[in-house]
This record gives C-alpha cells, sequence and structure tokens, in this order.
C-alpha cells in the first residue's frame, strides 16, 4: 500500500474517491465533536462516517484499504482508478476519453 499523508494529529488523509467510489477529488479529514469524530470530505463536506474519536483513525485505515485498481492511460498518461474493482481489462479514460485495452491485467 501506498503511503498515505496525514494531518497535524496524525491522522492519515484519504482521497474521497478511495474511500466511498464518490466522484470528488477531496479528502476525508476528522473533524472531532466532543467524544465523536465526523469522516468530512474537505471539498463537498460529505460526512462519510461519525465513529468514537479512538476509532477515526483505525476507520480511516479501513477506507483507504478497499479495493481498488488504477492503470495509467497510454495516450494522455492520466491515472484512472476504478475503486471497488480489483481487476480491469479495458476501460475508457477519464481525461482524454480515448479507449484502452489494458494488455496485461491490472490489479
Amino acid at each position: 500500500m501506498l503511503a498515505m499523508a496525514k494531518d497535524e494529529r496524525g491522522h492519515m488523509i484519504v482521497p474521497h474517491e478511495v474511500a466511498t467510489g464518490a466522484d470528488c477529488d477531496g479528502c476525508l479529514i476528522v473533524q472531532e465533536r466532543g467524544e465523536l469524530a465526523d469522516l468530512v470530505c474537505n471539498v463537498c463536506d460529505a460526512v462519510v462516517d461519525t465513529v468514537p474519536i479512538e476509532r477515526a483513525g483505525a476507520t480511516l485505515m479501513e477506507l483507504a484499504c478497499r479495493e481498488i485498481c488504477s492503470a495509467r492511460c497510454p495516450h494522455c498518461g492520466a491515472l484512472n482508478t476504478f475503486p471497488g474493482f480489483t481487476v480491469i481489462e479495458a476501460f475508457i479514460c477519464s481525461e482524454c476519453g480515448e479507449g484502452v485495452a489494458v494488455s496485461r491485467l491490472v490489479q
């Protein structure tokens, strides 16, 4: 797994798209509310979960480890991510719109 960035309190910062498959380029951050923590997207303000504050770090780790697959477009070089998939064989690039047949299975 790639190293994830952490906020000033040491909580992982997880991309919203990775955590939930949302079409959002924001990241989940921890907003403490007394003994609870809201896991909130810093762009669209979606509240993904509310957990006891001591579970915030573990919950972010679980969200970061969900199944995801990615591949670079050979036409434009954009990284395309596919949350919820473990293997892809072909895709339409989200940046340039070109079709890509994956020559070897990407996991």
